[in-house]
């Protein structure tokens, strides 16, 4: 049986692997020229403002015609935030770590479900170690 202290220290091993791979060093840079764009970080400032306006108002079940301004507002925001390049990289850089994250998730419950871990070939940071039914799905 292990205990839950080398679990995390596992855990901690598994994550420092996760930062050496080509889609966590593209998110970072990804990340630190969306955070440089001035205009870029002023929308999201005010989308995140506009989607807590929204929360609240939904939150205490105010009907939606209250607020439908803002929901329009947010929209048109997003859809200005989408077309500026570095939140597009950031946005896909993004998918690309979720993806990484959700294959060593399913590879995880793939060896709990079997009861054992086979090997898998290569680099924990390529998608050739993926689930079989799933590295079917992806593609690259």
């Amino acid at each position: 049986m292990v205990d839950r202290n080398e679990l995390w220290a596992q855990a901690e091993e598994l994550a420092e692997l996760l930062l050496q791979c080509p889609e966590i060093a593209r998110y970072r840079e990804a990340e630190a020229r969306m955070n440089a764009n001035a205009q870029a970080t002023a929308m999201i400032r005010k989308l995140r403002e506009l989607q807590e306006e929204i929360a609240d108002f939904q939150a205490r079940r105010v009907p939606e015609a209250y607020y439908k301004h803002l929901v329009a507002e947010s929209e048109s925001l997003l859809g200005k935030l989408e077309k500026i390049p570095e939140v597009k990289a950031f946005q896909e850089a993004q998918a690309a770590v979720n993806d990484l994250l959700q294959a060593v998730t399913g590879r995880i419950a793939q060896v709990l479900t079997a009861g054992h871990a086979d090997e898998p070939e290569g680099s924990a940071c390529r998608a050739d170690w993926r689930p079989a039914d799933e590295a079917a799905r992806h593609v690259d």
